[in-house]
């Protein structure tokens, strides 16, 4: 029967919620449809609103041009009768007062007179009043047929001939003051002055904006359009409806005043009061509800929301019914795991690894505690059940319970306070205590735990004792390592001084076999000299002898003349050889002695460096071949570049070319770019092993160890060209193809000292 009545329950809750959702999103679909609705008349109400306030604004702008210019010709009508008082009125007096007048601005360009016979004056800003012919302006026929209209009247706009410039003529018959007809008075308004504004209302508004009259003939229209200034629509239906419409007015339409393509258009218009003209504010109608249509979208989505929401609060208040009616046995299953919860928390607080005991807040009487906590301070269970911590006398020290207590009121949380407490045998141990307050209920409750550190201590003061001796142990230590230190630096200070001895001796050596090579390759031109000096004398001891005896001949003068001359070209060639050989010696000795920097042509010191190490290879059957960039300025170290030169073309003889008869070797000097040169040294003997490339740069490292070779003269060419010319060497070699040393220098070289090894 519960079950029966249950089902109907849900029966009945189930429909009379659908009828709730239903009707609640009936309600929410017509308000919505209602709000749309209001909301696009509410849009197209604001927009007329809008439309008038600019016909109205345009139609000020407009109105005060007409009347300026309407004034402008009364005050010329006014200086003709003036005149007339004074002398008759007759065409000639009449184009006199137009020259005289001249009312022009920027708006009123010109002034022009029409006599009863249909002769035309007109008199402008730039031209003095002169005949024309008044066909192009169709409004003259008129006010010469239509001689009582004593109203103003607008003609059709049109291009003036002098200025092409385009005009709305302004026109009134002129009569003098006994009614006698004198003729036609009118002024242009200049067509750009109305465009001006026009322009700036259209722009800001994103709009189309028009004056036209009420014949249906534009005056201006923006956006603007050469073709349609001075269209005539007058027979449209449009127009034809608007002749008879009130003063202003919107109304609707897919192409109007020139519009070639079909855009629905909202139209607000205004008739001007005093002159036959109308000013119309358009803008497309899909602009206009634009904003509409996205506050239409919002509202449908808004509303599919609410109803969307109104459905699932429906489900979900069905869902909730039906679990109503489980509460009862739920209920039941929560007050069981509860129980059981309290049964595992009591186990897990008896049995925790640390001193636990629950507290009352401010007695601090023992409402339970754990086994831990009774055996480390001896006392059962009923011995210290709602007693007091004072009453057990745990403090052994008052300060400490007040600090405790002091930290709990002020935070309501004490961790790791150390303190000393003792048992139930007054036995003191160290303890760490950690406490934090709870309410449970209404009941202030505070969990304490006094953890027993007694034994951390005592191993604590053991490892301190330990680490005392490690310290002295340390000390000693470093005491044996500085002095091992001292030792080391000066062995290292020792090698410094060595390796410096050594490079200085490699040096000197290299500057030695200079000095012996230059000796020998002098020899040749010094003893060729002496030789043909030896022989001029004997041939002018001779020439002497000859003189004194009288035995002179002329074949024999000549002859000795001859030879003469000829000792003394080859004695001039063989004194320049030497005086050049000694030149480039002393020049490249001097650089290679010394660490002076200095500015020099790249060419013309390397072929000097050249010249004195050809002893070295001239007397074998080497070549040396040379392609140098010419132009290349430095500012150097030259002795470097020098001793890098002698040392790679020793290498070479000395182990690229050994046990070999004839090689060939060849230097290549170019720029690289603004800042570096580039110098490649190659020849074509034995190679390197490639487990010993990554050696020769290192210091002592020779294959020739005991054989002369000091392990120097690369380790050297490195430290200059990385260290003293603040550049790089790249090697490369294979066994049976020869060596090639890149060395990239910079132009200017760092600041650093030659001789710093």
């Amino acid at each position: 029967m519960l079950k029966q009545r249950t089902s109907f329950s849900l029966t009945t809750v189930g429909a009379l919620l659908t009828l709730f959702a239903g009707l609640i999103t009936t309600g929410i679909i017509a308000q919505s449809w209602w709000a749309i609705e209001q909301d696009r008349k509410l849009t197209i109400d604001s927009e007329f609103q809008h439309g008038l306030v600019a016909v109205r604004l345009l139609e000020e702008h407009a109105s005060q041009t007409l009347r300026d210019a309407e004034r402008n010709l009364d005050t010329v009508v006014n200086a003709i009768l003036n005149e007339g008082k004074k002398q008759p009125i007759n065409d000639n007096l009449i184009r006199q007062v137009l020259t005289k007048a001249q009312p022009f601005n920027r708006v009123l360009k010109a002034l022009q007179f029409v006599n009863p016979e249909g002769q035309a004056w007109v008199s402008s800003i730039d031209y003095p009043a002169y005949q024309t012919d008044a066909d192009d302006r169709v409004y003259i026929p008129y006010l010469l047929q239509h001689r009582g209209e004593r109203k103003v009247i607008l003609g059709r706009p049109f291009q003036r001939f002098y200025d092409a410039e385009f005009v709305v003529p302004v026109a009134r018959n002129v009569y003098q003051e006994d009614g006698r007809y004198l003729g036609i008075i009118s002024t242009d308004i200049s067509v750009a002055y109305f465009s001006n504004v026009y322009q700036r209302v259209a722009q800001d508004s994103k709009a189309m904006v028009s004056l036209f009259t009420d014949a249906g003939v534009i005056i201006v229209r923006f956006p603007f359009s050469l073709d349609q200034v001075g269209q005539d629509f007058s027979q449209s239906s449009t127009m034809l409806t608007l002749r008879q419409s009130a003063t202003e007015g919107m109304f609707e339409e897919n192409h109007f005043l020139g519009d070639k393509e079909v855009r629905p258009s909202l139209y607000t218009f205004r008739k001007f009061k005093d002159y036959p003209v109308i000013s119309v504010f358009a803008r497309e109608t899909d602009t206009i509800l634009s904003p509409w249509r996205k506050r239409s979208e919002n509202r449908i989505l808004f509303s599919s929301v609410i109803i969307l929401l109104v459905i699932l609060l429906s489900l979900f208040l069905w869902r909730q019914f039906r679990r109503l009616h489980q509460s009862e046995q739920s209920l039941v299953a929560s007050e069981a795991h509860l129980k059981s919860s309290e049964s595992k928390f009591t186990h897990l607080f008896e049995n925790s690894p640390l001193p636990l005991a629950l507290l009352s807040f401010h007695e601090q009487k023992i409402l339970a505690i754990n086994n831990y906590l009774l055996q480390q301070w001896g006392y059962t269970r009923e011995q210290v059940l709602h007693k007091s911590l004072d009453e057990l006398q745990i403090w052994v020290n008052r300060d400490d319970a007040k600090n405790h207590n002091k930290l709990l009121q002020e935070s309501g949380v004490v961790k790791q306070l150390e303190v000393v407490l003792q048992d139930s045998q007054a036995h003191q141990s160290i303890c760490q205590i950690s406490s934090k307050y709870f309410l449970s209920n209404t009941e202030q409750l505070l969990i304490f735990s006094p953890l027993d550190i007694s034994r951390l201590r005592e191993v604590e003061s053991e490892i301190r004792s330990l680490n005392t001796q490690l310290e002295e142990k340390v000390i000693a230590r470093t005491r044996s390592l500085a002095e091992a230190n001292r030792e080391l630096e000066q062995a290292l200070s020792a090698m410094k001084v060595m390796q410096e001895e050594m490079f200085r001796s490699e040096k000197m050596a290299a500057l030695g076999y200079l000095v012996a090579g230059i000796s020998h390759e002098l020899n040749t031109p010094i003893g060729n000299s002496l030789m043909v000096a030896s022989t001029i004398h004997d041939h002018a001891h001779t020439l002497v002898e000859e003189i004194n005896a009288g035995q002179v001949r002329k074949t024999r003068l000549l002859q000795l003349i001859d030879d003469t001359k000829k000792g003394a070209d080859i004695l001039l060639r063989n004194l320049q050889r030497a005086a050049q050989l000694i030149l480039s010696f002393k020049q490249v000795a001097a650089d290679q002695s010394s660490d002076q920097r200095r500015v020099f042509d790249l060419k013309d010191t390397l072929e000097e460096i050249l010249l004195t190490l050809e002893p070295a290879y001239k007397r074998l059957a080497f070549q040396l071949n040379v392609d140098l960039q010419a132009g290349i300025s430095m500012e150097s170290y030259p002795g470097a570049l020098a001793q890098i030169l002698n040392n790679v073309i020793i290498n070479a003889l000395g182990h690229g070319f050994e046990g070999r008869e004839s090689g060939q070797m060849q230097l290549i000097g170019r720029n690289l770019n603004d800042t570096h040169i580039e110098l490649i040294f190659m020849d074509d003997g034995r190679g390197i092993p490639q487990h010993h490339i990554n050696q020769v740069f290192d210091p002592f490292f020779t294959t020739k160890l005991g054989q002369g070779g000091s392990g120097l003269g690369l380790h050297i060419v490195y430290n200059l060209v990385t260290e003293v010319l603040g550049g790089s060497v790249v090697l490369d070699s294979e066994i049976g193809s020869g060596t090639r040393l890149r060395f990239v220098i910079p132009k200017s070289a760092p600041n650093k000292h030659l001789n710093a090894p």
